[in-house]
């Protein structure tokens, strides 16, 4: 067969191979960036947590040894909101009884994390992210 037939045969090849590659480099790419958003979103989470906690253990309590948690779920807050993750956060600080110096205190925060492209990656849709952080009071 001369070079001429061999290059007609090749013709609409390389467009083949790219519609057959495309999709699975769509899919490939989209799980890296959603699970890249994840993680992000979890490490975000839990500075939250800590970032409350530390709040928490170094706040003056009322008098009475009450323990005012506004303070530490107004960092929490701010936080989450600088992340844009504060809509629909479920969070919390508690100091069990009297809170009074090696008592300790508990920051939780839930967050439900949303995919972008539910299509491609329908397990990550509505997932929730759930962390907690225990520290002493001071």
């Amino acid at each position: 067969m001369n070079r001429a037939g061999q290059q007609k045969d090749q013709r609409g090849t390389s467009t083949l191979e790219f519609v057959v590659v495309l999709p699975t480099l769509l899919v490939v790419f989209f799980a890296i960036m959603e699970l890249s958003r994840a993680w992000l979103t979890v490490n975000i989470v839990t500075t939250a947590t800590r970032e409350g906690a530390r709040t928490g253990v170094v706040t003056p309590t009322s008098t009475g040894d009450v323990f005012d948690p506004a303070p530490a779920e107004a960092r929490i807050d701010a936080i989450l909101a600088a992340a844009n993750l504060s809509t629909g956060a479920i969070r919390s600080v508690t100091c069990p009884g009297a809170c009074v110096t090696g008592s300790q205190v508990q920051a939780n925060v839930q967050v439900t994390f949303d995919t972008v492209v539910p299509i491609f990656l329908p397990m990550l849709m509505g997932m929730d992210i759930n962390r907690t952080t225990i520290m002493r009071y001071e």
